[in-house]
């Protein structure tokens, strides 16, 4: 009984153990089954956001690429519009060039007029003067001081070019410069700026230039036509002095027009001159009255 008794509880228990290990391998599956259920549903899940996310994305990147379309054409339609304006303004500089241009040419040519005047005028007193002698030897020593004719050279105006190209190079400039900005293009405002600039480096230049006045220096004293050449050649060797004319006064007087720099003295310079003891007695703006002594007239 008591043998029977201890082999019970034994059996029990191993029905019971079988019992457990089954419904632990029937929950064992359960749970693979349902984390397999779970993972499939997720992933179809991901597969359908995934198209989803991939049409927004599409549609997304549409957009971006219209908007680029449009912001292409209007940059290309602000820089046709400042091209034609740039090229506007180029063309108006250019008129107001040819303008400066063809005003300089008429100074000039009014230039060399004055001077072919200023020179048959002395011809004309010399051969006055020459064709009144009657000694041969005297003629022959006369003639020999016939004046020389004024001399024309391109360099005579050759400071007209150089302002002109320094303009339109200052404008190019600028407009490369503003070129090479973050978008390519000048920016707003930067065409003016550089007129503005061309427009100074104009002015600049032309303060450069060296100012030609223009002084008469009325001499009583002289005689002969030796003389009088002797004396303009002297005067166009002053420092400063550009070209020398001379022409008859009404009194005996001889005048001679005298073009030199804005800071030649001619009042201080002119006593200087070897051999005619030239003082001057008055002046007054752009005229100068010498004394002179004529070193012929003592022969």
């Amino acid at each position: 009984m008591n043998e029977t008794a201890a082999r019970h509880p034994n059996r029990f228990l191993a029905d019971l153990t079988q019992a457990m290990r089954s419904t632990a391998e029937t929950a064992r599956q359960a749970t693979i089954d349902q984390c397999q259920a779970d993972a499939k549903a997720y992933t179809e899940k991901l597969h359908a956001r995934t198209d989803d996310e991939a049409a927004s994305l599409r549609k997304a990147a549409e957009a971006d690429v219209s908007a680029i379309r449009d912001w292409s054409k209007a940059e290309m339609e602000r820089i046709r519009v400042e091209t034609e304006q740039r090229i506007s303004r180029r063309r108006e500089l250019l008129e107001q060039e040819l303008q400066e241009y063809n005003s300089a040419i008429e100074l000039e040519i009014e230039r060399v007029q004055n001077r072919v005047t200023g020179f048959e005028g002395e011809v004309a007193n010399f051969f006055e003067q020459l064709l009144q002698e009657a000694d041969p030897t005297v003629f022959a020593s006369m003639a020999a001081q016939m004046p020389d004719p004024p001399s024309f050279e391109e360099g005579d105006r050759g400071t007209i070019t150089p302002d002109l190209r320094a303009r339109r190079e200052q404008i190019m400039r600028a407009g490369a410069e503003s070129g090479a900005g973050a978008n390519g293009t000048q920016p707003a405002g930067d065409a003016d700026a550089a007129e503005e600039a061309a427009a100074a480096s104009s002015r600049a230049a032309a303060a450069k230039q060296p100012v030609v006045e223009s002084t008469q220096v009325v001499v009583v004293g002289l005689v002969s036509v030796a003389s009088i050449a002797t004396f303009k050649r002297q005067l166009g060797r002053l420092p400063g002095v550009k070209n020398v004319g001379v022409s008859s006064g009404p009194d005996g007087e001889f005048i001679f027009t005298v073009g030199h720099a804005q800071d030649t003295s001619l009042g201080t310079l002119i006593p200087s001159l070897p051999n005619f003891q030239a003082r001057v007695v008055n002046e007054r703006e752009g005229v100068l009255n010498v004394s002179a002594h004529d070193p012929e007239a003592e022969g």
